[in-house]
């Protein structure tokens, strides 16, 4: 049985603007080892965020001008939607970006899909990858990529942001294109007026301001309920794509990541002491109707670990390279936040370095045979 959702977004509430912070890491012009030292910086200091990163030489002053301009729109799906531009993606690319799933976890699902003929991003929820709530706003932002609509992400606005190109040739451009099959980007080529390096530099810009609003985006919508607030003020483009949202009352078990560390740093005391130890590393939003309860499922180690200690679900367990589970009880239908820590012990074959965030946790059903 499905029904639809009526609107449960009360006039007036408070929006909050997502973090530059949280923003830079999401889109990838800084690591979350140099947000952290910032951080610790302005403790000391009264200077801006973003100043200590420019001054660090992490981070480009035009890059974090960008970012600033399209945090106020990251504090609701309707907002961060209006942002979609760019040459429309595939939906598991689009979630790649987003880290919303690993490579892994897109080749099985493809693997799937050639079985089944399902469609992807249906696998995705029955895996519990990605909630409807989440499909359904990844999917709109897909099918907003590449509308006429003027949005401040498209690739001409950014390099007219930056000081690439003026005003006048963007216009000048335009209208040419109006005429053509060409890409804006090859346009402004042929014309003389950006060298393939400025080209380059303005695509990889704009890939990492759309993969921060799809971060935002993800991490906005409400696990159940309306996606959307009531926005008398929303363009064509958007409204004419409005998806009627649907909830399976029978959905069992589904995990959203709130939060959660990008990136693991080994140092040689670490490897002195044989393990790594993350404080508040990941923070999972569960919802669960099955009243059997659900697995949390752990994957991912790789060589240079021999397994992790996970704190947060009362006792401590102990992960393998094999994988493993946690049998968590039915808590009742409101959706529970859990905030994990893990304690990574050492292999013989860990070596100082920063390495991309290792495992990989997911909600599973109890089924009752």
């Amino acid at each position: 049985m499905k029904t639809v959702i009526k609107n449960n977004v009360k006039r007036g509430t408070k929006l909050i603007k997502r973090l530059i912070g949280q923003i830079l890491v999401d889109g990838e012009f800084i690591s979350r080892h140099d947000l952290e030292r910032a951080l610790e910086e302005q403790l000391h200091t009264n200077k801006l965020l973003g100043e200590i990163l420019v001054q660090m030489g992490v981070l480009d002053s035009r890059d974090l001008q960008t970012a600033l301009s399209i945090s106020r729109d990251l504090s609701s799906p309707e907002k961060a939607l209006k942002l979609a531009a760019g040459i429309r993606q595939n939906l598991g690319d689009l979630l790649l970006w987003s880290k919303r799933i690993t490579p892994q976890q897109l080749s099985q699902a493809l693997e799937e899909q050639q079985k089944t003929g399902e469609k992807l991003g249906e696998i995705f929820v029955h895996q519990g990858l990605l909630t409807r709530n989440e499909l359904n706003a990844v999917l709109e932002f897909q099918h907003l990529q590449g509308a006429g609509t003027p949005r401040s992400l498209k690739l001409g606005k950014l390099l007219v942001a930056t000081k690439q190109i003026t005003r006048k040739q963007l216009k000048d451009s335009l209208a040419q294109q109006r005429h053509s099959k060409k890409t804006i980007g090859d346009i402004l080529l042929e014309a003389g007026h950006i060298s393939p390096q400025q080209l380059s530099y303005g695509l990889n810009l704009q890939k990492k301001l759309l993969t921060a609003v799809l971060s935002a985006l993800i991490s906005l919508v409400p696990i159940s309920g309306a996606l959307y607030a009531d926005s008398p003020k929303e363009d064509s483009a958007t409204k004419s794509s409005r998806t009627i949202i649907t909830e399976e009352i029978q959905r069992l078990t589904s995990l959203k990541v709130v939060f959660q560390t990008q990136e693991l740093v080994i140092t040689h005391a670490d490897i002195l002491r044989g393990y790594v130890e993350i404080q508040s590393a990941e923070h999972i939003e569960i919802q669960n109707n099955n009243l059997s309860g659900y697995l949390l499922v752990f994957e991912g180690l790789n060589g240079l670990f021999q397994e992790v200690v996970v704190k947060g679900l009362g006792d401590e367990v102990s992960i393998t390279s094999d994988g493993g589970w946690v049998a968590q009880p039915y808590n009742g239908r409101d959706p529970v936040m859990i905030k994990l820590s893990y304690k990574f012990i050492l292999s013989e074959k860990a070596q100082p370095g920063t390495y991309t965030w290792p495992l990989i946790v997911y909600a599973s059903p109890i089924i009752q045979v």
